[in-house]
């Protein structure tokens, strides 16, 4: 869930936007309009959730991460689309998971963020708001 800052777009000319960068966005947007109303099946989602665990400690049920998906429709509808497997749908069902419960991203190796604690923090927000998801 990686989000350019409103800083750097709006020091960018209208050159730079069309260097790729909004040929990428358009990209996005047309995924989420055709695919928008996929729904993951079940094995995918089991497969997600396992992966959650594995990187998180956050244990979801299929109905909890459904409901969080809900609140995410883009990635819903890439979940559902891509499948299990893909590296940008692994990415993104931790960013998922960081933004519902503290309202950020998964940190990436340029955050020069301590991990550990990061993920600590993530399981004791995840423990409080899970019992909302139910």
């Amino acid at each position: 869930m990686f989000i350019t800052p409103p800083s750097n777009i709006a020091s960018w000319s209208e050159g730079r936007l069309t260097e790729g960068y909004l040929q990428n966005r358009l990209g996005i947007l047309q995924h989420a309009l055709l695919h928008g109303s996929q729904v993951p099946t079940a094995e995918t989602l089991t497969e997600a959730i396992r992966y959650i665990r594995k990187e998180s400690g956050v244990a979801l049920t299929p109905a909890q991460f459904s409901r969080l998906l809900d609140l995410y429709p883009y990635a819903k509808s890439k979940v559902a689309d891509y499948g299990w497997g893909d590296t940008e749908v692994e990415e993104m069902v931790l960013d998922v998971v960081a933004n519902a419960f503290l309202g950020t991203r998964w940190p990436l190796g340029v955050d020069d963020c301590d991990v550990n604690a990061f993920v600590a923090r993530l399981r004791f927000a995840a423990e409080k708001a899970l019992p909302l998801l139910d």
